[in-house]
């Protein structure tokens, strides 16, 4: 699962971190791209391989019409309008019944990649870290180019951009796209190697993991999605399950809620005291060991 989060945080990451638009429903594009993948294979009959490229096209122009109200509207009120989308697709989701199976879920193949289908979780290791290396590659190309720099430049001041000649709709509108393109692949391989969707798969709490995940690997960083995402399912598979006990006899809070609340804890600590992420904390780290011994003492 880290792999697929990884290459959703890296579109996340082009869009909050290096454009500065704030999104609450990315997990409503995995789910867009899961679902959309799964009727593309499996009722509709194209394969996997076709959908591979379908898919991120179909969630990048819900990114793109998502994006309209990032002409007017920023910040919080931006996250809110993406957290409503999710409402609605999780809505839709339901209703549409026929196709996604509605509330009870959907049972989606395994994926057969030129011919060979994908049968045990080595398989799945091999296909989805292929494709995590691929979209790592193709966020930092995107980040080191004249897009890129248009995004930074947004985020940095919309004013200043602007007044440089850069077209402030168009850049945004493309970011959503982007963005949606990578949640949108990501989907594809969320339902193909989890072989079972549903809406309890995406809900806004997934939403709001990714965010934290981008923060505590640092925003505007692609290697910083990167450790994020992979510390976030760490720290939810295995480090909490084994204080997860301990802890209970002072914290009285449910699993979930007790997973929450740690996750909401650390990344207050690393907004107070780390807000550059781990990232962040490998370059000084790195800077201070090239120059020691002539560390300045402070």
């Amino acid at each position: 699962m880290a792999g697929i989060y990884i290459i959703l945080t890296a579109g996340l990451d082009l869009l909050s971190g290096f454009t500065g638009l704030m999104s609450l429903g990315h997990a409503a594009f995995l789910a867009i791209g899961a679902y959309a993948s799964a009727i593309l294979v499996d009722q509709v009959g194209l394969p996997f391989e076709l959908s591979l490229i379908i898919t991120p096209i179909i969630v990048g122009l819900c990114g793109f019409v998502i994006g309209f109200p990032a002409l007017r509207i920023e910040g919080m009120y931006l996250g809110l309008t993406t957290m409503g989308f999710g409402f609605i697709v999780k809505r839709l989701i339901i209703s549409l019944r026929e196709w996604t199976g509605g509330a009870g879920g959907l049972q989606v193949s395994k994926a057969s990649f030129f011919g060979m289908t994908i049968k045990n979780d080595w398989d799945n290791y091999f296909l989805i870290y292929t494709f995590v290396i691929l979209a790592v590659i193709i966020a930092r190309r995107i980040v080191q180019s004249k897009l890129g720099r248009a995004f930074m430049a947004i985020r940095d001041s919309e004013q200043a951009a602007q007044a440089s000649g850069i077209n402030l709709a168009k850049y945004k509108m493309m970011s959503f796209f982007i963005s949606g393109m990578f949640a949108g692949f990501a989907g594809v391989l969320f339902a193909h190697t989890n072989h079972f969707i549903s809406t309890d798969h995406f809900d806004i709490l997934l939403s709001i993991f990714f965010i934290v995940m981008v923060l505590i690997g640092g925003a505007g960083s692609i290697y910083g999605a990167v450790l994020g995402t992979l510390f976030i399912v760490l720290m939810e598979n295995l480090f909490i399950p084994l204080f997860k006990d301990g802890l209970a006899k002072y914290i009285h809070l449910e699993a979930g809620d007790f997973q929450t609340f740690i996750f909401g804890l650390i990344m207050l600590l690393f907004i107070i005291f780390q807000p550059q992420g781990l990232y962040g904390m490998w370059l000084k780290m790195r800077i201070y060991w090239k120059l020691f011994p002539f560390n300045p003492k402070k």
